[in-house]
Parts: C-alpha cells; structure tokens; sequence
C-alpha cells in the first residue's frame, strides 16, 4: 500500500516540469498570505501537522463522504490520519513531498494562479471543493494531476481497505477457506497421495 504515496516524493513533484517547480515555489512560501480553517488533530500524527492534517481531511471528506448505513465517511473513519500512518512509513522525501503538496493544494495563491479560487481550499464550501479536485484531476498540468492521484489514491486505498466500507459495494469479505474446504471438499485433491502414487509406464 506505501506504493500510492511514492508519487508525492518532491523529487517526482519537481520533475513534473517548470509549472510543477515554479508551484513549488509559491506554495512553499505563500500559505501564510492566507490560513485555511482549523481542525481538530489528533496527537497522534507522526508527519502531518494539524493544518496539514486538516487539509488532507477536508479533501477525504469530498472524495469518501458519508451516505449513509453501510457506507460511512471519511471522518468516521479518520482516514487523514491512516495517511499520516501510511506516509510515517515511507521514505523521508516522499513525507516532504506529501506535506509539501498538501499545502500548495491548499494555498489560495496557487488557486488564484489556475483561475480557480482566491481562498484557500479548507474555505470554500463543499460544491466549491468538489470543483476544485475536479480541476486537479483534470488538469493539463501534470504536477496537478500527480498531486490529485497521490493524495486522492492514498485516501482511497485506505477507505477501500476498512471493512467498514465494504457493505457499500457489497463486498462480503475475503472467503473463509476453512469454509471452503468442508464445502467443496469432495472436489479437492491432496497434493501428497498424488506424489506417493507412482506413475503408470508409458504415461
């Protein structure tokens, strides 16, 4: 599961090109023009801080929302810390590059520059949101869409992987092959008597 993080190394986010590292740039320095709306954090977080921590939370709570019995959301199942755990174990570059993404995707100057918002995202309402990762997928910039498929695909890994989630698609959970054996188990063939049994001549 660590793979879907390795594109957000700042090494892969500057070599996406010259927008990429120019965005680099002015979300390395322009985040504090503007701040985004607080969260609380859990102090547990081992490389997010809380304002990291909760813009990765506003963008799962768009991509993984809540609908209902069966089909909890991002909040409930604290996914913006499962990413912080996921991304605690990987190498150090991708955790500066995630941390890094995460707040230029946050900072209202690199919005402003894609003709899109001029608040940071955590401020804006939930349609305003949605268009905002819409435009991040999308985009004919591939820092962009790295960015969109690094931090969105880790969210999803870990959403996907809770069995809390999967009554949503129907999913049953993984077979129980104890079950299996004493169901099928007319059909199975053990593998030793087929070795001890020697084999015709000719055959």
């Amino acid at each position: 599961m660590r793979d879907v993080t390795a594109s957000l190394s700042r090494r892969s986010l500057l070599k996406t090109g010259l927008i990429g590292g120019l965005l680099v740039g002015l979300g390395s320095v322009g985040l504090a023009l503007q701040k985004g709306r607080a969260r609380s954090a859990p102090s547990s977080l081992k490389v997010l801080d809380a304002t990291e921590y909760a813009i990765l939370a506003a963008i799962a709570d768009r991509v993984c929302p809540a609908l209902g019995p069966g089909a909890p959301g991002a909040t409930a199942l604290d996914l913006a810390s499962g990413v912080d755990g996921l991304v605690a174990d990987a190498d150090p570059e991708v955790q500066k590059g995630t941390k890094m993404a995460l707040r230029i995707f946050e900072n209202a100057l690199t919005g402003a520059l894609a003709g899109e918002r001029i608040v940071p995202f955590t401020e804006l309402d939930p349609e305003a949101q949605d268009r905002v990762l819409a435009r991040w997928r999308d985009s004919g910039v591939g820092f962009r869409r790295t960015v969109y498929k690094g931090l969105v695909g880790a969210i999803f890994a870990l959403y996907w992987g809770d069995p809390r989630t999967w009554p949503r698609i129907g999913y049953g959970g993984p077979p129980d092959f104890t079950k299996l054996r004493h169901v099928y188990a007319e059909e199975l063939v053990d593998l030793n008597d087929l070795r001890a049994t020697p084999l015709a001549k000719g055959a």
